[in-house]
C-alpha cells in the first residue's frame, strides 16, 4: 500500500481531485480519521500512507472551504458553503457481471438524454460509480441556483434513471441468468426477487438514491479498497462491459506506470 501511494502520478491525481472537497482517510480496520479534512498537497498522500492511511474518500459536494463544515449544520449554512456537486450514481451488486450490465445501461441512458460529460470508475469492490460533473448542469433550474438543489436534484435524476433503465436491466440480466439461478445465488426465495410476478432487477443490484445526502463520501479514484485489495480506477465509458477485476490490482498498476483510463 505504501509503495502504491508513493507513486508521484497517484499523488498528483489524488491531490488534483481533492480540490474543494471534504476528504476522509481510513486507517485500515481502525476506522476513519477526523472530519472535516482536506488533501492539499501531493506529498501529503505519501506522508499519510506512512502514518497508516489505507484509503482516501471524498465528498460528492464541492465546498468554498471544507474545513468550515461541522456536524449538525443547518441546511442554510451548508448551502452557503456549497460551490456545487457532482452527480454520482453508485451501482453495486454481489456480482460484478450484474454491476457491469447496470453501469453500461446507465451510461447509455445518460447519453440518450443528451448528457456528454460522463465518466466511470470501478469502486474497488464489486460495483461502479457513474459520474456527471457539476459543470454539466445549468447554473439555474426553476429560477433557483442549481448548487442549492442538493440532494433533491441528484435524487430526482437517480430515480428517473432507475425507472428508465429498469426494463432494459431486467431483459439483460435474464439473458444471462435464470430466476432460479438468481434466487440461489443471493440465497433468497424466488418470490423475494419478484414484484407483481415480474423480476425486479433492483433486488440484486443496488442503485439507492437515498444514499445521496449532504457530506456523503465515496472512495476516491486511485484509492485502495482495504477489503478487496483492489484500486478504484477510472474506466473509459465504452469499456465498462469489458472490465476485468485483475485490471484493478495495485501490483499491475504499480508496474504498468500508466494511470490512463483502462
Amino acid at each position: 500500500i505504501k509503495k502504491f501511494y508513493s507513486r508521484k502520478d497517484v499523488q498528483k491525481e489524488l491531490a488534483r481531485i481533492a480540490k474543494d472537497r471534504e476528504i476522509a482517510v481510513q486507517f485500515g480496520e481502525s476506522g476513519f480519521g477526523k472530519r472535516p479534512d482536506i488533501l492539499q498537497f501531493e506529498a501529503d498522500v505519501n506522508e499519510l500512507s506512512k502514518q497508516g492511511v489505507t484509503s482516501f474518500h471524498m465528498s460528492v459536494e464541492r465546498w468554498v472551504d471544507p474545513l468550515q463544515l461541522a456536524s449538525g449544520m443547518t441546511r442554510q449554512k451548508l448551502d452557503e458553503l456549497r460551490k456545487g456537486f457532482d452527480l454520482i450514481l453508485d451501482v453495486d451488486s454481489k456480482f460484478i457481471d450484474y454491476s457491469k450490465i447496470a453501469a453500461n445501461i446507465i451510461i447509455e441512458a445518460l447519453k440518450f438524454n443528451g448528457i456528454k460529460n460522463i465518466s466511470a470508475k470501478f469502486s474497488g469492490g464489486s460495483g461502479f460509480h457513474i459520474a456527471v460533473p457539476f459543470e454539466s448542469f445549468p447554473k439555474n433550474v426553476n429560477n433557483q441556483e442549481t448548487r442549492f438543489q442538493f440532494p433533491e436534484a441528484p435524487k430526482a435524476i437517480a430515480n428517473y434513471t432507475k425507472s428508465l433503465i429498469k426494463p432494459h436491466l431486467t431483459e439483460q440480466i435474464l439473458s444471462i441468468s435464470t430466476l432460479n439461478d438468481i434466487s440461489k445465488s443471493i440465497n433468497k426465495p424466488k418470490k423475494e426477487i419478484l414484484e407483481k410476478g415480474i423480476f425486479n432487477p433492483f433486488k440484486v443490484i443496488d442503485i439507492d438514491p437515498q444514499l445521496i445526502s449532504s457530506r456523503h463520501m465515496i472512495r476516491m479514484p486511485y484509492s485502495i479498497n482495504e477489503k478487496s485489495g483492489l484500486v478504484s480506477i477510472p474506466i473509459a465509458i465504452n469499456k465498462v462491459k469489458q472490465f476485468k477485476l485483475n485490471q484493478a490490482k495495485k501490483q499491475v498498476l504499480i508496474f504498468s506506470g500508466n494511470l490512463s483510463l483502462v
